[in-house]
């Protein structure tokens, strides 16, 4: 039967004492095809209400560069085109206000740039160590704090600096790496992913950084979560099938449920404003584009 079609329910396995939970593959309509330059593209967020999209792109041979795409007609531009630096992880505050993102300053190491385009300013986080780099940065819903991960002699964690990229609090100290940091939309929680117990799994904290609990427990990676508008739900990506595929969990580490299902990568989930809709990089016979997947009829719990 076509899984593309027809819902498929795995059966829970004991094996050897361990209990393995498989999860359900669930029917979905073709994505549809957003770009069709095949450019390695990199961290796609929504903007304007879910009318455009900025994402990361390789636009040039040695560049990376903030793209805008206007998804009424498809029309590209740079986001400043100004930079000749390497630009990427974008995020935009609800609002707009707000733009952030990953540059790089000296090699190898990488700073958080955050502009107020209200007023016109732009401040900056500079890691303390000449080979620290910052990635994946998110703003609050709040709009006071900036989380990201900071690779620097204290190992791979997520930390946090204000809207003017100063008063640095680490919210995690464990081994293992810590990475890609998602606000909740009530800005009450985090979730991240980490490798504290061997392979990458989902966890959650506090904005805080307190009370750090696990929301998945896989032997394969489990990354870049990201969640839904309502915050139920969160998408991620993960290699517990073989390959990269998208999968979406309830917030409580329930039911999860895979979205895609291809032989080439899928990554970085994002959710549409309205909640029935994700978009993603995805590989296909070597071109890395966006693709808009429809969940109308992928089950809620």
């Amino acid at each position: 039967m076509n899984c593309c079609k027809a819902l498929r329910a795995r059966i829970l396995i004991v094996m050897s004492g361990v209990l393995v939970v498989a999860v359900q593959s669930l029917p979905a309509a073709e994505p549809r095809r957003l770009t069709h330059d095949g450019e390695r593209k990199l961290a796609p967020l929504f903007v304007e209400k879910g009318e455009a999209v900025i994402f990361a792109a390789h636009d040039e041979p040695n560049r990376v560069s903030l793209i805008r795409m206007r998804l009424s007609d498809g029309k590209q531009d740079r986001v400043d085109p100004k930079l000749t630096a390497h630009q990427f992880d974008p995020d935009v505050s609800a609002d707009g206000r707000y733009l952030c993102f990953v540059q790089t300053y000296t090699s190898p190491q990488s700073i958080l740039v955050v502009r107020d385009l209200k007023e016109g300013t732009e401040s900056r986080f500079i890691p303390q160590e000449a080979r620290g780099t910052v990635r994946g940065p998110k703003i609050s819903p709040d709009q006071q704090r900036v989380v990201f991960t900071l690779s620097d002699p204290g190992g791979q964690q997520i930390a946090s600096v204000d809207m003017k990229g100063a008063n640095l609090k680490r919210l995690t100290e464990s081994a293992g790496t810590n990475a890609w940091p998602a606000f909740s939309p009530d800005g009450r929680q985090i979730a991240f992913s980490s490798s504290r117990d061997g392979g990458f799994h989902l966890f959650l904290m506090n904005a805080d950084g307190g009370n750090i609990r696990p929301l998945t427990n896989h032997p394969l990676r489990d990354m870049r979560p990201a969640w839904s508008p309502d915050g139920k739900r969160i998408a991620f990506a993960s290699a517990r099938d073989g390959n990269l595929e998208i999968y979406i969990v309830n917030a409580d580490g329930t039911n999860a449920r895979r979205v895609t299902n291809h032989p080439d990568r899928d990554d970085f989930p994002v959710w549409h404003p309205d909640g029935r809709q994700l978009l993603v990089v995805s590989e296909r016979a070597g071109d890395s584009d966006l693709y808009l997947i429809d969940l109308d009829d992928i089950p809620r719990s």
